[in-house]
């Protein structure tokens, strides 16, 4: 009597088991969505660093006159009176045509 009843368990336990695994892809699933998890917690670490970034971009650029002075010349190209602007030109490599 006892021997049945542990063959009974044990395919019963095999069962479930064969279940969760294959049965409505849970196994899978789950897998699928904690590489997902992991993939999302990269892309939310790398969005915090950008904020933090852009936050102190932000602080200076409201505190430090002299640091939006500097992005407005660089990005705009302003230039204060009485200065004078050198542009340097790249010289271009001649066109070789082979005959």
């Amino acid at each position: 009597m006892d021997e049945s009843r542990r063959k009974i368990f044990w395919w019963i336990a095999g069962g479930l088991l064969v279940f969760v695994v294959f049965g409505n892809q849970g196994f899978r699933e789950m897998a699928v969505k904690l590489q997902e998890k992991r993939r999302l917690e990269k892309t939310l670490a790398s969005l915090r660093s950008e904020h933090e970034r852009l936050s102190r971009e932000l602080t200076w650029l409201k505190q430090d006159p002299s640091y939006s002075e500097y992005l407005i010349r660089k990005h705009l190209g302003y230039i204060k009176k009485g200065e004078i602007e050198y542009r340097l030109l790249k010289k271009q490599k001649p066109d070789r045509k082979t005959p």
